[in-house]
């Protein structure tokens, strides 16, 4: 195969995947400014809408429902339809959502289009998972999705400081309407540049694999879950996924301003600042740890449970301050918790696509994705809950409320470490995978 000396030489698949990857990152960028945008808008909601916390957890998690819920079929249809079909559709039902919420009168309304943006955006990380397995070789998959996760998670830096300033500039609304623009030409995009493969471009496979059985092929959608439901090592990775994530998108996506705000005396703009930690240390840690578990000898069982547990100790300084430890170390605290979410979350994309074979890739990741996002689901509602059981006065909640949602999110985390330790990790090993 002819090599390119330019990356920007789309004359061969060496080239062409970097121009497909930086169109999936624009995508899965939009997912995640979405994802943590309301803790920005949070008190404009609240305030506009006559909203409490609770009613405005229900809001904000029918992204995460949504989302989950459309996972497998979007990995499904991964699987056969192939990922430029998926994510050309979802880029679309992403622009309605967005421009139903911008304009909706009602917080009911803003619910619907916060729900059909939840659907859109989840067509966008499988299929990308599904597109780098078929152009880069196994030996660079964690590498690309470490870097996919921090160039994707780029958005949640964005959905801090600069939305706070686009919100400032053009209203909350103006700024959604924006968004949903973005995504309808991203779905132009994605149906004029994605190639499912590099066979569709005319060019031999960059994947070398063993020959898939027809009966492989032809397994129906339910024969596919039952194979992946099959696998052990899927439930612990999934469980440990489920307490990992929800807590902390969370607590990152909508409570983060208001706790600033609320309890360390910050401005808008400057808790928009500060939230911006968070992401800077998730795009620090997932391409790190990703390239890490490629090349360590270690197991990425054993990574993962040290990410873990770095970003427990960290979850636990806020226990023995009661919710409120020094303003100094909050940014180095949010910007390690980031670090440690990035890199856990590589690799359990990497841990699941490790445990079946290529054609089942989308369906298994379909499966395990929605985890992490129907906690956040159940998790945002719940510790509107826990706040409300206090009170508030006005838009503002005092200490001993984000005090009980500190201690919510610790012990997900230990439940989050559990799960994973039963897993075995000869399954798991990097150095123990058949490179292509």
């Amino acid at each position: 195969m002819k090599k390119s000396g330019n990356w920007l030489d789309w004359k061969d698949p060496l080239g062409y995947r970097w121009l497909m990857f930086g169109v999936l990152s624009v995508l899965y960028f939009m997912a995640c400014m979405h994802r943590i945008s309301p803790t920005v808008i949070a008190r404009d909601l609240i305030a506009e809408f006559n909203a409490d916390a609770t009613a405005l957890g229900f809001m904000s998690s029918a992204y995460f429902y949504l989302y989950a819920a459309v996972q497998p079929p979007v990995g499904y249809l991964s699987d056969t339809w192939g990922p430029r079909a998926v994510t050309t559709l979802f880029a679309v039902l992403a622009c309605l959502g967005a421009l139903l919420f911008g304009l909706a009168p009602n917080l009911t309304v803003a619910t619907l289009g916060r729900a059909l943006i939840g659907v859109g955006v989840g067509g966008v990380f499988v299929p990308a998972l599904k597109i780098f397995s078929k152009w880069h070789r196994a030996t660079e998959f964690a590498a690309m999705t470490g870097i996919f996760l921090a160039i994707g998670n780029a958005g949640n830096l964005a959905a801090s400081l600069p939305l706070t300033y686009m919100v400032l500039w053009v209203g909350w609304r103006g700024s959604f309407l924006a968004m949903g623009a973005v995504s309808l030409l991203m779905a132009l995009a994605c149906w004029l540049l994605l190639r499912d493969a590099p066979e569709d471009k005319g060019w031999p496979p960059i994947v070398t694999a063993a020959p898939e059985a027809d009966s492989d092929k032809g397994q129906s959608a339910p024969g596919r879950m039952r194979l992946v439901f099959s696998q052990p090592n899927f439930w612990m990775v999934t469980g440990s996924y489920f307490f990992f994530g929800g807590p902390t998108l969370a607590f990152q996506g909508l409570w983060t301003v208001p706790y600033l705000i609320d309890i360390h005396g910050y401005s808008r703009v400057q808790a928009g600042g500060t939230l911006m930690m968070i992401p800077i240390g998730f795009i620090i840690g997932a391409p790190i740890f990703g390239v890490l578990s490629d090349r360590l000898p270690f197991s990425r069982k054993t990574i993962l449970i040290a990410s873990l547990l770095i970003g427990l100790l960290c979850w636990a300084v806020f226990l023995p301050t009661g919710g409120k430890p020094p303003a100094a170390i909050i940014g180095p605290l949010f910007v390690v918790i980031g670090i440690c979410g990035g890199g856990s979350l590589s690799l359990y994309m990497t841990m699941t696509k490790e445990l079946f074979p290529a054609w089942l890739t989308g369906t298994a990741m379909g499966l395990m994705n929605p985890a992490a996002f129907l906690s956040t689901a159940l998790f945002q509602p719940f510790s509107g809950f826990l706040m409300d059981s206090v009170g508030h006065s006005g838009a503002a909640y005092p200490q001993a409320a984000y005090y009980k949602v500190f201690v919510a999110i610790f012990i997900f985390g230990c439940l989050s470490l559990a799960a994973i330790l039963p897993a075995r990790p000869s399954q798991t090993a990097a150095h123990n995978e058949v490179q292509g």
